[in-house]
């Protein structure tokens, strides 16, 4: 492994001379080293891991320099948003033989252990007041979606009307009481199809923003340091921001802790820390508001399309045979089955203000 990082060292333009490394984390798709010579500060290098979700690293240019370039472009930019909240420094390199990242190492990541509920209620504070004012930052790029690389260049995997296909989403939202009632929850899918009657004409008569959002915030990514909240690992995704606003208060108020028994989160054991993440949340959403009744209103409309999402996710899940991979990301049948009460309970408790 030293040689690997010796010749990503060379490539990325950084010496190598009375260099240091240790085994750091690992993630979904890479695995991380801490790295120092005697020219720079701590640095973290990620290479992509051998086997991810059970199927082995395929090399994809156009997928990693979207990846890598993405990541990088979201840092810049929230940077120029914060000082500070993303790694200062970052750079890529994508080849058959060796690919890579290389960035400034921010800290350790957020451990719930060693906090308590007011202290993570301003961690996400935090989070929400920079989540806000990087929706108002406008992106350069063309079309919208997940970020892809075409033309040497990085743009939107959608080129069509946004607008057109916000509203052609939203109302897609109507039918799927039906899938619920399908499954055999029909006093709860009628409960669901009043919401929906509500929350699905706000949605249309919003006009939606597009800024370069993140889909992938959790304790994994969040970094805690004497200055606050850090943000590494993104996945930058060109949206509405309120619809990914509305994605963390859904991941820590429900996803997280009700995936103990998926082998990707088993780790972290989630569940033992439900008043934290719902904290985080809170925190989240008085920072993103800032005290705006109506703003708050949007962003629980996005967090219970979300949660519905998630539930009718979960439903397809047991009408088809599971792949490997989405049993690491969702445990077993049994997992899944076990899940769908209570998310089916949150949305009959649902409350939008």
């Amino acid at each position: 492994m030293k040689a690997r990082i010796e010749a990503a060292l060379q490539l990325a333009g950084l010496g190598k001379n009375g260099l240091q490394v240790s085994y750091l984390a690992e993630g979904a798709w890479h695995e991380a080293y801490l790295i120092s010579t005697t020219e720079t500060g701590p640095l973290v290098v990620r290479f992509p891991k051998p086997f991810s979700y059970g199927k082995p690293f395929v090399y994809n240019e156009r997928e990693l320099r979207a990846e890598y370039g993405g990541r990088g472009l979201y840092y810049r930019l929230a940077n120029g948003v914060s000082e500070g909240i993303c790694p200062p420094y970052y750079t890529y390199y994508v080849s058959p033989e060796l690919s890579f990242t290389i960035e400034t190492y921010s800290g350790p990541v957020m451990s719930l252990a060693a906090a308590d509920e007011a202290e993570v209620a301003r961690w996400g504070a935090q989070c929400g007041r920079f989540f806000r004012n990087m929706d108002q930052v406008s992106v350069e790029l063309e079309g919208f979606g997940f970020l892809d690389w075409k033309a040497g260049k990085l743009a939107g995997d959608h080129q069509q009307d946004f607008r057109a296909y916000w509203a052609e989403d939203t109302e897609g939202y109507l039918e799927t009481w039906e899938r619920l009632q399908r499954a055999g929850y029909g006093g709860e899918a009628a409960v669901v199809k009043r919401m929906l009657e509500e929350i699905v004409p706000f949605r249309l008569r919003r006009t939606p923003r597009l800024s370069l959002t993140n889909r992938d915030v959790s304790p994994e990514n969040l970094i805690i340091c004497e200055a606050g909240v850090r943000l590494i690992d993104p996945v930058p995704i060109v949206y509405d921001g309120f619809a990914f606003a509305g994605n963390v208060l859904n991941n820590f108020n429900t996803l997280f802790p009700s995936f103990h028994r998926s082998p990707r989160y088993e780790r972290h054991r989630f569940d033992r820390y439900r008043p934290l993440l719902r904290a985080f949340a809170d925190g989240f959403l008085e920072g993103y508001a800032q005290g705006d009744p109506e703003m708050v209103y949007a962003l629980r409309v996005e967090q219970y399309l979300m949660l519905l999402d998630l539930t009718c996710d979960h439903i397809g899940l047991l009408e088809r045979e599971m792949t490997e991979e989405a049993m690491l990301r969702y445990g077993d049948k049994a997992a899944v089955e076990e899940r769908i009460p209570v998310y089916i309970a949150a949305l009959e408790q649902f409350r939008l203000s």
